[in-house]
């Protein structure tokens, strides 16, 4: 059913996790995060989180699409459901190749401003200063390292996985500093090996932001965008005269 050949193990392997989109009769969507418990060249069974289907879905022959990320990436790919193998795992066969999505919807920026983080899913917390929370050992963690109106990259030594949800508290460093507080859900994440230990760098999805707090955030990149652009021909023009 593919129209060309595409590697599937190269974007899905056993123990990910992933969200599926089933599309149902009368323009019904069902949506569920699930675990790729295999793997092969055209099909892949998935592992549905809930234990049991609402009464109403049935997903044989169902179109769907099947999301994952890899290595700070999206794919998504199309399949239909071949069928259930248990109450919570389905076998999909793929119909189209992968592609990409960019689900950016606002510019971002790199920086670094201090943050305070509570993993809601794990149940742990850490910040740079005492407040109470487990304080990481380098001063400049838990940090953003880039934001946008849409979500976050930090660094921090306190472990996250993906579909994580997570409480991040801020200052944004505008004229008049602005509490920030949010509730995302973790994209992706990776370790990075630093010195003796390991720091994790996890990119966030805003899922609960006060809309004047995001304004505030998109003003914020874009006046700093304007800033460095200003700096950098000025630069420019200043070694073109030299």
């Amino acid at each position: 059913m593919q129209n060309e050949t595409c590697n599937y193990r190269d974007y899905f392997h056993a123990g990910q996790k992933a969200r599926v989109e089933v599309s149902l009769p009368e323009d019904r969507v069902f949506n569920d995060g699930a675990i790729v418990t295999s793997v092969d060249d055209t099909e892949i069974r998935l592992r549905l989180f809930r234990e049991r289907l609402p009464a109403d879905v049935h997903l044989h022959q169902a179109p769907l699409v099947v999301r994952v990320g890899v290595s700070g990436n999206s794919y998504r790919c199309k399949g239909v459901v071949l069928g259930n193998l248990t109450e919570e795992e389905l076998r999909v066969e793929f119909v189209d190749r992968v592609t990409p999505e960019d689900q950016r919807e606002y510019f971002r920026l790199a920086t670094e401003i201090p943050v305070i983080l509570f993993n809601v899913t794990a149940g742990t917390a850490e910040e740079s200063g005492s407040g109470g929370l487990r304080v990481a050992s380098q001063d400049s963690l838990p940090r953003i390292v880039n934001i946008s109106g849409g979500g976050l990259k930090t660094e921090t030594e306190m472990a996250m996985t993906c579909d994580d949800i997570v409480y991040a508290t801020f200052h944004l460093p505008l004229s008049e500093p602005k509490v920030v507080p949010v509730v995302a859900q973790v994209m992706h994440s990776e370790t990075i090996k630093h010195g003796d230990g390991v720091i994790y760098s996890a990119g966030l999805r805003f899922m609960h932001i006060n809309e004047r707090d995001r304004d505030a955030i998109v003003r914020f990149v874009c006046n700093e965008e304007i800033k460095r652009i200003r700096v950098c021909r000025k630069d420019f023009y200043s070694l073109a005269g030299s």
